[in-house]
Formats: C-alpha cells, structure tokens, sequence
C-alpha cells in the first residue's frame, strides 16, 4: 500500500516551499470549475497547481490535456461520464473517492466532475497550462485560498498517513 510509505507527509512538505501565500503573488491563479487553482511556481516552469474547492458540489468539466490529480488532504470523489447528457443526469460511468495519498490521471475527451470537502488540497500536473480559465482571483481572494491549503499542507507535513502493511 503506498500510503503506508510515508511518502506524503516529506511531499507535503517539500510543495509548502512553492506556496506562495502573499497578496502580491496572485498573477496566475483563477477559479474554474469549483476549484481555486494557485500555480505552484516550480524550478523547471511546469503546469502544476494547487487546487483549493471553492464549493462543495460535484462540477463537471471537460478534459483537455492529460492530467494527475493528487490529494494532499481531505478526499476528492471523482466521477466520469460518457456524454454530457449523462452529466446533467447524473449518471456516472465511474464513481470513487479518493483520500490523501491517492491520485488519479485522465486523459483528453473524458468527462469529469470532481468534489472536495473543506479540508481539501490536491495538486493537479498537467502537460500544459489549464485551458479556459475562470476569473483570476483577486489578491485577498488568493491569499485566502492560500491560507487554507498552506494550513492542510502543514497538517498532512506532520500526519503519517496509512498504516503498516
């Protein structure tokens, strides 16, 4: 089980050093899809994102580019769907959820719908930028955001996560 690995609770660690948690430091972040997305500004200039929820609902969206989802903290229910039909219906092709140290990869065409709960904090790589991006997020806006995962992330640095195999 890789849980049981300890591997978080260092990860969780080492993605604090890429918060950036001033006012000053918003350009880039938005909100899309239920989610605050605050770019993680990595040595190598790669798409990746802190995502925050910024509501409790499932919220569908369309796949652009292949993406991995991690969650540090809290849980993530992932559904898929075949058809936008499908989506307004709810009726899920595929429906799990996933705790702090699980992750899951889509690939372009897939349907999704996503949730968080309050303790929510994933980080998202993707192979290029996030396409159609909502409003960006004001200064106090981002440092809101910012706050709550800073907050989870230094919880998840300190909690072993899993247990013996």
């Amino acid at each position: 089980m890789l849980a049981a690995t300890g591997w978080l609770a260092p990860l969780a660690s080492r993605v604090l050093r890429f918060l950036d948690t001033g006012t000053y430091r918003s350009a880039g972040s938005f909100l899309l899809h239920g989610y605050a997305y605050l770019p993680l500004r990595t040595p190598d200039d790669c798409s990746v994102y802190l995502r925050v929820p910024d509501v409790r609902v499932l919220t569908a969206w369309p796949v652009r580019a292949p993406q991995v989802v991690l969650t540090m903290a809290g849980t993530t229910t992932l559904e898929t769907y075949q058809d936008s039909d499908d989506a307004r219906a709810g009726r899920a092709q595929y429906a799990r959820t996933f705790d702090a140290g699980e992750f899951f990869a889509v690939h372009p065409g897939t349907l999704c719908a996503t949730r968080g709960t309050v303790t929510t904090v994933q980080v998202l790589a993707v192979t290029e930028p996030v396409a159609g991006r909502g409003r960006p997020l004001s200064g106090e806006v981002y440092t809101r955001f910012a706050r709550r995962a800073r907050r989870q992330l230094e919880q998840a640095s300190l909690t072993r996560v899993g247990g013996p195999c």
